[in-house]
């Protein structure tokens, strides 16, 4: 009992991790009663598919209104390169954003994938400034609402000055597919106390390869 438990915990497993790209998507997808329950609701559909524009390389126009730029006369970045593709079998995202911002090194890493089960886009990124990972969630049984819109909080390092070092702030990702070859990622913020402001712009147009 106990090594068919095993078994059938490692061929699943084993299921999760090589099968199962976005091809399998509609009626290519294995019949129900081939794999275990946890597993089919895992598998890649609607809400990654709708995702499926924002794949490729992209060339980054970045306008940043916080820290080196101001709201009436933003940092403008250009020379910045987005790269994304699927992994885990087509369930999530990843995102490898490299260039310069106002001379200094730009480096973000991202995963976004959608939650079958909560019906919502997440978006986790990890950059070369803070220290800690920002993390947005749609709100549960958003779906596939475009534009897609995901919030969070997280513990400023003083990104917005001094008197925030050590506060939690608000946060808001909006991505809006306008095309196959151009989308717009917008960043706010909302401090304890104010209302929600823009702080970062990027206008992502694809490269051809």
């Amino acid at each position: 009992m106990v090594r068919s438990l095993k078994t059938a915990v490692a061929a699943s497993m084993l299921f999760l991790t090589t099968a199962l790209p976005l091809q399998a998507f509609g009626e290519d997808a294995p019949a129900a009663q081939d794999v275990p329950g946890f597993v089919q609701r895992g598998i890649p559909g609607p809400g990654q598919e709708a995702l499926k524009p924002l794949e490729g390389t992209w060339q980054v126009e970045l306008s940043t209104y916080i820290a080196f730029g101001t709201r009436d006369k933003p940092m403008v970045s250009s020379d910045i390169i987005c790269r994304r593709q699927w992994i885990t079998g087509g369930r999530h995202l990843e995102d490898i954003t490299k260039g310069t911002v106002g001379g200094e090194t730009y480096e973000r890493h991202g995963l976004l994938g959608y939650s079958n089960i909560d019906r919502r886009y997440e978006w986790v990124t990890a950059d070369a400034v803070n220290a800690n990972m920002m993390i947005y969630l749609g709100e549960p049984g958003s779906g596939e609402r475009m534009p897609i819109s995901m919030s969070g909080r997280f513990t400023d390092q003083g990104l917005l000055g001094e008197e925030f070092a050590g506060k939690s702030i608000g946060q808001r990702t909006v991505i809006n597919v306008e095309s196959n070859d151009r989308h717009v990622v917008e960043l706010y913020f909302t401090p304890e106390g104010s209302a929600e402001f823009l702080a970062q712009r990027g206008i992502y147009t694809r490269l051809k390869e």
